[in-house]
């Protein structure tokens, strides 16, 4: 069970109640008030674009592979398995085989090799006698290998985008936005982007052309990666990604034309969404689990066939990964919340990430379990595995929730590890499995010095907080609205998905869908002048807690639903408020709980609602016991559970028709825990998690040290 509300930000205070003045908060939110800017961010397929050659050593660049090109020397490619790295290369080895070059490419395997040029591959790129080597992607900190082919008498040409240390390789060029010297003007750009500069920069010089087919099939792979790489969708990369959906509306690249026709359904828009949640996925699949030349081929492919048997093996292949990653997150979850599982360990007596490894996990699919699992516990994360070619290791992924610093702490721990690398939000790491045990017990500690010494409290972390535009009137929400929104598109990091708040509606349907996991809301305004339908995908728990006759306000984006020819408005929530009941208890509950848990007697904190007696509503009855037991035990059972306790206390009123306050249930829950009937941990004032023990004992609740003293208090 998931029941936790999220802390609202408005980023306009003004509330909107024409779609005329919609456009402008959007606009003045994101700083753009200006003509120019104003005219270059909402220009449908123009905007922003920068000249190649302000790239340091990009002229260098450009010289070295016209002249191996004119001295019909042989060009290696050198990518990464994912779909930047995929699409990058392709961009190369598509602009070279226009030209009749001899040029190769090599993507190494992700298990077999790691990223970048690592030693484990280095065998086979001097196997391909290259007389050049340029990298996609990857190889701005490879400084040894990068050594090595220079030492062959093999020239190097580094395109990358990801950060460099203090040393960069010795290559004869280095074209990357985000060496200390940087010269170009946006450093944002995907690797696939840096490619397609170099064959711009390649096609200015003029000695050897770009064609309009191969620059518009450039264009349709940056696009891609760029909305796939999840790098900021501002600048060159906004206009990058324009002008592939423009040349994707008639794919000059055959497999993105097949691509699209298979899994674009009718009436549906190619948008960013469309390629991040159906088309990238597919070509992420090849290198999680395989080998990434199967993505190669679907974009390097001219026959419509042979492009559509590749799509076909990629959406096998993704059907199969989702399947993988489905079973290792079950089985995660079930090592978290087993009954065996030591206390110490337990999602309730730790703070730090939680840790889960199998032996037989797939490595292709570690981060995206570990982010699943931060998202669903509201906890960082780390998922480990043998390692493939470091016997006797354990290699894990780690994604962090909130404020946490994931990097910091694991470079604190470092002489626990056997490597690792990564940033704030994501980690790689190897361990010893001789010392899992040491490292788990080093990195609980860290963990907590670090909260301890930040005051991170989760209250306000990322994942917690929604930042929206403006509050709406419900008779604004119209396609006119919509149209509006869509204006400012493509979305992503640095233009995020506009996000808006209606307030003061009432629900008038709730019904249940796909067997219970998400919700749909039929929704009026107070005067049922006006009606909405909203939809909440993975908010079935919330069906429990809602109910027809509901004050509400809600949390949405704008999107368009297409069935049987029809289009129409549809949000989809973000979350949902309930108008809190009238009283101190409910108004003030967040007050109430952290005078009690500092110390202060029911009796003091009665005194704190003058001219209202709330001594009833402190105290469990024996019938609020049993209640609150039934709803956890119902709708919980041994899984983990993470609720507030304004939700929980509606969804137990709700069900069983006992009226009980936020801090009644939080003191039934204690109660339950001295019992060993659950496991308890208060994640903040007004959060906890939990998870019942199913002993089979008969227990008796007076006996509890914490019930009597509640009783006596």
């Amino acid at each position: 069970m998931l029941l936790t509300g999220k802390n609202w930000r408005l980023s306009a205070s003004r509330k909107v109640e024409d779609a005329a003045a919609l456009l402008d908060v959007l606009l003045k939110n994101r700083g753009i008030t200006e003509g120019q800017s104003v005219e270059q961010f909402l220009a449908e397929d123009d905007g922003i674009w920068h000249d190649p050659f302000l790239y340091n050593d990009m002229h260098k660049a450009v010289d070295i592979i016209n002249d191996t090109m004119d001295s019909n020397g042989k060009i290696l490619v050198y990518g990464d398995y994912d779909c930047d790295g995929v699409t990058a290369t392709s961009i190369l080895v598509r602009y070279f085989r226009s030209h009749s070059v001899d040029v190769e490419y090599i993507v190494p395997h992700r298990a077999e090799h790691g990223y970048g040029l690592t030693e484990k591959i280095m065998d086979k790129v001097i196997e391909s006698h290259p007389d050049l080597v340029i990298t996609v992607d990857c190889g701005v900190t490879n400084v040894d290998t990068v050594l090595e082919l220079k030492n062959r008498g093999i020239k190097v040409i580094i395109t990358d985008h990801h950060n460099v240390k203090e040393e960069l390789p010795l290559a004869d060029c280095v074209i990357c936005a985000k060496r200390a010297d940087n010269t170009y003007p946006f450093i944002d750009l995907c690797g696939a982007g840096v490619a397609l500069k170099l064959v711009e920069a390649l096609g200015k010089d003029g000695r050897h052309k770009v064609t309009g087919n191969i620059w518009r099939q450039a264009i349709e792979l940056a696009g891609l990666a760029t909305i796939g790489d999840l790098v900021s969708v501002t600048n060159e990369n906004r206009t990058i990604i324009k002008r592939a959906f423009k040349s994707m509306q008639n794919p000059s690249n055959v497999g993105v034309g097949i691509m699209n026709d298979m899994l674009l359904a009718p009436g549906k828009t190619l948008d960013e969404t469309f390629i991040s949640f159906n088309f990238v996925p597919r070509i992420n699949a090849a290198g999680r689990l395989y080998d990434s030349a199967d993505a190669l081929k679907l974009f390097l492919e001219n026959n419509p066939t042979e492009a559509k048997s590749a799509a076909q093996d990629l959406t096998r292949q993704n059907d199969e990964r989702k399947e993988i990653e489905a079973k290792v997150f079950d089985e995660a979850r079930a090592q978290l919340e087993s009954p065996n599982r030591p206390d110490r360990w337990s999602l309730t007596n730790t703070c730090g990430p939680i840790v889960v490894y199998n032996k037989d996990w797939h490595q292709g699919v570690l981060g995206i379990v570990a982010g699943k699992l931060s998202q669903f516990y509201g906890r960082s994360a780390l998922v480990f595995t043998d390692d493939s070619t470091e016997p006797g290791c354990a290699k894990g992924s780690g994604r962090a929730y909130g404020d946490f610093d994931l990097y910091e702490c694991l470079e604190r721990i470092s002489d626990k590890l056997v490597n690792f690398g990564g940033h704030k939000k994501a980690a790689g790491l190897l361990v010893r499995k001789s010392e899992m045990g040491i490292f788990m017990e080093t990195l609980e500690a860290e963990a907590a010095k670090i909260y301890e010494e930040k005051g991170l409290s989760g209250e306000e972390s990322e994942e917690d907080a929604i930042v929206a535009e403006c509050e709406i009137a419900p008779e604004c929400l119209d396609f006119d609205a919509y149209n509006k929104v869509s204006k400012l598109r493509p979305f992503g990091i640095g233009n995020p998905k506009p996000i808006f708040v209606t307030k003061g509606l009432v629900i008038s349907g709730i019904a249940q869908m796909s067997q219970g996991a998400h919700i749909r809301l039929d929704l009026t305004d107070k005067e049922g002048r006006y009606s909405l339908s909203a939809v909440g995908f993975g908010m079935g728990d919330y069906f429990s807690v809602l109910k027809a006759g509901d004050k509400v306000d809600i949390a949405y984006t704008m999107n368009e639903y297409c069935f049987r020819g029809e289009t129409s408005l549809s949000l989809h929530l973000e979350d949902i408020r309930l108008e809190k009941p009238i009283g101190f208890m409910w108004q003030k509950a967040d007050i109430a709980e952290k005078l009690y848990t500092s110390g202060l007697a029911m009796n003091q904190i009665a005194k704190m609602a003058p001219g209202e007696d709330i001594r009833d509503q402190m105290k469990p009855t024996a019938e609020q016991y049993g209640a609150c037991y039934k709803a956890i035990e119902r709708f919980g059972g041994t899984a983990m559970s993470t609720a507030d306790l304004d939700l929980l206390a509606r969804l137990v009123t709700n069900n069983y028709d006992v009226a009980v306050t936020p801090f009644q249930l939080k003191r039934c829950l204690e109660v339950f825990a001295d019992c060993k009937l659950i496991r308890l941990r208060t994640m903040k004032p007004m959060r906890v998690c939990f998870n019942i023990l199913r002993t089979g004992d008969k227990v008796k609740l007076s006996d509890s040290e914490v019930y009597r003293r509640i009783q006596g208090d």
